[in-house]
């Protein structure tokens, strides 16, 4: 995955209403996702989704800090 696909991903994500999960609105509670190459297709349920804002935002985090660091 290339960091622009990684970013795309990352906005999708951060775009998913999680309350539509808990309030009955998404009452399957999942969620589809595609990169932006149409190559892959992503089926996630809400506690993946969640976990994974979780572990993109540690990558985030730590990218940043590796920036810092290399500066």
């Amino acid at each position: 995955m290339s960091f622009c696909q990684l970013l795309s991903f990352r906005q999708k994500l951060l775009n998913i209403d999680l309350d539509s999960h808990f309030n009955g609105e998404n009452s399957q509670g999942i969620e589809i996702l595609m990169l932006c190459n149409k190559e892959h297709l992503f089926i996630f349920n809400t506690l993946e989704i969640l976990d994974l804002k979780k572990l993109l935002n540690n990558t985030f985090t730590a990218l940043e800090i590796n920036s810092m660091i290399a500066c």
